[in-house]
């Protein structure tokens, strides 16, 4: 019997020792796992994790709740007002990017998403540019009612596409 009692309590301590060599070897899974993943810096992989959940992958979503980015947004930069929109919105003030990064995903939007909406002879977001405006986000206004405004100068003066207008309207066509 004494043998029995040493070999349950031996396989149990080996058994003890294995779960905490699991756990230690568990504990630091996560810092391993992150040194191994790559870090998305490119504005395309900063749009991919920080836009593209709502507004698609490509610049398209459900365009009565998220804003179309692709072939719309650069629109936009026909205004001086609406230049300075895209990036005192919240979501894109707020953002957790640096303001370089930002640069670059703004960059990456209106150039390469905003495709032929971008006006001729336009010129990309500077880092001091992004920097200020950020700053002063559009905390204290109707966002729908200031964009409603500047998609009407867009369409009647720019010849900006009609779809602009899509964003915010119910199943019916009629803003809600």
């Amino acid at each position: 019997m004494v043998s029995s009692q040493t070999g349950q309590n031996g396989g149990d301590r080996r058994r003890q020792a294995k779960l905490r060599i699991l756990v230690l070897a568990l504990a630091g899974l996560p810092g391993v796992l992150h040194a191994e993943m790559p870090q998305v810096q490119t504005p395309h992989g900063n749009y991919l994790l920080s836009c593209g959940g709502c507004h698609g992958l490509n610049g398209v979503s459900n365009s009565r709740l998220v804003p179309d980015l692709k072939d719309q947004v650069g629109f936009f930069l026909n205004l001086p007002e609406g230049r300075s929109y895209v990036v005192r919105l919240p979501n894109v003030a707020f953002s957790m990017t640096t303001d370089g990064a930002l640069t670059g995903l703004l960059n990456y939007v209106v150039f390469t998403l905003g495709g032929a909406s971008v006006p001729k002879g336009t010129k990309p977001y500077t880092l001091r540019e992004v920097s200020q405006l950020r700053r002063k986000p559009l905390t204290e206004v109707s966002l729908a009612q200031m964009r409603q405004q500047m998609v009407r100068i867009l369409i009647d003066q720019y010849h900006a596409t009609t779809d602009l207008r899509r964003y915010g309207e119910d199943d019916y066509g009629s803003p809600r």
